[in-house]
């Protein structure tokens, strides 16, 4: 049986040629944001009999308690937010998106499974006890570029460096010579303004609350509520970060700034943050810092655990019972990695940190980070399917399962063979929208290629062993 075999003559690695973002043919509509129904069944595709796999897709249902803008009855004076407890309730007021605003944020008719990775996806669904929810939304609906490789200038450092010398940009960057340029001096502004916060009490004084929650490689978030409203300034972030000075990961909340001093143990500056409601910057993706990299996101159905030290994904009713602030969507947010001491190899602006403890090999913060549902195989591999490429190692054993989680911005398909060489008969996802998933595995070794017929520059090729 022929099954897209390359020959033993392939090498074992996968490659991936991802295809432009730009096709207007498959730009979705926004519709609804909704909570949906549990995780989406598919039947396991093996490919010792030709299959035409179709996904089954579960029916949407709206649970407004997750999606609808939160209510405030207090309007909060951001010059009067000093505790934690009104900056949160600041942030709610200030940063939250109507719900016209966020449904815009999804294509129409989603469903969702559980899956994705945050920093690393447009979209990420996690299962809760209410079904599966989306959680996280990063980055425009397409063209994408996501600077992450270690391999290229994606750094503070290294793009300033790159400014400074020259040198031809890489084509990955999608960047100018003068956006780079014009990107580099908002990068030092910012740099500037963190430095001169380097030490805490500098940012209490200034207005700065924590809110003593520390994420493992990204450190805290000291919130300043009158500069929430003020809009885009690179000279003026809403947030600094900052972490243990010991470069542990705490175990417990963290202090606070009480009267303009730091209450709790020591603590380094790692790097900046910002928050801009929809309100001040508009409805889509932020055109803010210069060139393409700046990938903001939306945070959605999170509770805030100030007392325990850190952030969970809860329906509303068992966050506030366990003591969390319950934020159904959050104004656009990034990360700026601009403490040179803390230069970020995955990018100045990538949502983790492997400087920021636990102090990690940038190789691993990836894997780390992906989301599975209760419908994730045993066992099997997982490629998520985003930034019009199929991630992850695609290396296999004998009939085990390669799980596919569709968390880009547009339809996808998972099917045999190659645009000019279709295999359709042997596996085929069918269309796979936004939150979908599909399984296939392998009776024979062999190295076999997949494409997205929607999309011919999307290859992959799958070794099994």
């Amino acid at each position: 049986m022929h099954k897209s075999l390359l020959g033993a003559a392939v090498v074992a690695a996968v490659t991936i040629a991802a295809c432009s973002g730009s096709d207007s043919a498959s730009t979705p509509q926004p519709s609804p944001a909704t909570e949906a129904a549990p995780a989406t069944d598919v039947a396991p595709v093996v490919t010792d009999a030709p299959v035409a796999a179709e996904t089954t897709v579960a029916e949407t249902t709206t649970i407004s308690e997750t999606t609808a803008t939160a209510e405030t009855t207090t309007t909060i004076d951001p010059d009067e937010a000093r505790t934690i407890e009104q900056i949160n309730a600041y942030v709610d007021q200030a940063a939250a998106f109507d719900q016209a605003a966020a449904d815009a944020q999804f294509p129409d008719g989603l469903s969702f499974a559980a899956g994705g990775a945050p920093g690393y996806s447009r979209y990420v669904f996690r299962e809760t006890s209410a079904g599966v929810v989306p959680t996280l939304v990063e980055g425009p609906l397409d063209a994408t570029v996501r600077c992450q490789d270690v391999a290229l200038p994606c750094s503070y450092l290294e793009l300033k460096e790159l400014h400074e010398s020259g040198a031809a940009i890489p084509d990955e960057l999608a960047m100018t010579a003068d956006e780079l340029a014009e990107l580099v001096a908002q990068l030092d502004e910012l740099s500037a303004f963190a430095v001169a916060h380097a030490d805490i009490d500098t940012a209490c004084a200034d207005g700065f609350v924590s809110d003593r929650i520390q994420t493992p490689n990204m450190g805290t978030h000291l919130y300043k509520g009158s500069s929430i409203a003020n809009g885009f300034d690179p000279g003026e972030p809403e947030i600094l970060l900052y972490a243990l000075a010991d470069d542990t990961v705490p175990t417990d909340p963290l202090g606070q700034c009480v009267d303009g001093s730091w209450t709790g143990e020591p603590m380094q500056l790692i790097g900046t943050s910002f928050i801009i409601p929809p309100q001040i910057i508009g409805n889509d993706h932020p055109d803010a810092f210069a060139g393409p990299l700046d990938n903001w996101h939306i945070h959605y159905n999170l509770c805030r655990g100030a007392s325990e030290g850190r952030d969970s994904f809860l329906p509303i009713a068992e966050c506030q019972a366990a003591g969390g602030n319950f934020s159904a969507s959050l104004g656009w947010m990034i990360h700026a990695w601009v403490d040179p001491a803390h230069d970020n190899d995955l990018g100045v602006f990538s949502m983790w940190n492997p400087t920021v403890a636990p102090i990690s090999d940038p190789s691993i913060i990836f894997e780390s980070r992906e989301v599975r549902g209760t419908d994730f195989p045993d066992g099997a591999e997982q490629s998520l399917i985003t930034d019009f490429a199929y991630s992850g190692d695609l290396q296999l054993s004998v009939g085990q399962s390669l799980f596919f989680n569709n968390v880009d911005a547009v339809p996808h398909t998972v099917s045999a063979g190659s645009f000019d060489d279709p295999m359709l008969d042997e596996f085929d996802s069918g269309l796979l929208e936004p939150g979908s998933n599909f399984e296939v595995s392998f009776d024979e070794p062999g190295v076999y290629s997949l494409f997205c017929t929607l999309h011919p520059d999307m290859q992959a090729t799958v070794t099994v062993e």
